[in-house]
């Protein structure tokens, strides 16, 4: 394949599309061609996230070609719509920054092997195939969903973040019992930290056997309440050679909602501190984020 793809326009020129909503609305949006190269896709180096939306991109070919596909995907099966997403500099040390926090809580616990690390591992569903940035549930139980999800957004809206940690809550019918988001702004050098639980109670939403014997399946994921805010923590960038400001006491992941246990004697909830988040986190990000802009302004040179 040598042919390169050609734009067929934007997503805020695509209507109402759900699957698109809240993308960045210079998003650029194509018609998916066998003949042409998806690498002919890649945009040149950005300090924020970038995205394309490939349409008419068949389930038989998504299963053929999804290894070689470039970055990360979330593809919808019955639209036939897949967006690839390049995260960038600051959203990749933000997502790696944070699992290096949860690593080394675990091993302070040593409850490092009771924890599988599911990275951006693909959930596929009948609507819709979706990584996380990274996830995270309890070692050799046979789940398919994780127990704690994490998204991560430089230059993506709020609002797309906190629809894409209500799908895994609410699509997993709360398997997921936590989600956290990282939003990251590039022109405040605002970071919010916020974590997300359920809105109903798990245990009404599981099969049961009605009276006359027949198995019933509740599965109204659709109608479910939209997740709530557990907790939120705000990092503020010191300009002018100011300090950073904190609003926010940190984030608790508690320790059964992650490892579906609970703590033996030396263990405890994760306590991610507000401290611990600008130290390991925040100014890591910041730092990533003005690496970032130098990349670039050479890039242009």
């Amino acid at each position: 394949m040598s042919n390169a793809y050609q734009s067929e326009g934007v997503v805020s020129e695509e209507g109402a599309n759900p699957f698109l909503e809240h993308l960045p609305s210079n998003t650029p949006v194509y018609r998916y061609d066998r003949q042409c190269d998806i690498e002919s896709l890649l945009p040149p180096y950005s300090v924020e996230d970038r995205f394309i939306v490939l349409k008419h991109f068949p389930p038989e070919t998504f299963a053929e070609c999804e290894e070689e596909l470039p970055q990360r995907c979330d593809y919808s099966p019955p639209l036939q719509i897949l967006i690839i997403t390049m995260p960038s500099l600051p959203h990749e040390e933000a997502a790696a920054s944070f699992g290096a926090i949860i690593t080394t809580l675990a091993d302070e616990m040593k409850v490092y092997r009771r924890l599988a690390n599911c990275g951006a591992t693909r959930i596929d569903t009948p609507g819709r195939r979706k990584q996380a940035n990274l996830s995270w549930k309890p070692a050799r139980q046979g789940r398919k969903f994780p127990t704690v999800a994490l998204e991560v957004g430089f230059s993506e809206t709020t609002a797309k973040l906190e629809k894409d940690i209500a799908w895994w809550i609410n699509e997993s019918k709360g398997e997921v019992r936590m989600g956290v988001t990282v939003d990251i702004k590039r022109r405040s050098g605002c970071i919010e930290i916020k974590s997300w639980i359920p809105a109903f109670e798990p245990s009404l939403h599981r099969d049961y056997v009605a009276a006359s014997g027949r198995h019933v399946v509740k599965n109204h994921t659709n109608n479910l309440p939209l997740p709530q805010i557990a907790q939120r923590v705000l990092f503020k960038r010191g300009r002018d050679n100011s300090g950073p400001t904190i609003e926010g006491e940190g984030l608790t992941i508690p320790f059964y909602t992650l490892l579906s246990d609970e703590p033996g004697e030396g263990e405890r909830d994760f306590v991610l501190t507000a401290e611990m988040l600008l130290r390991k986190l925040a100014e890591r990000v910041w730092d990533a984020i003005d690496d970032a802009e130098m990349i670039q302004a050479k890039e242009r040179d």
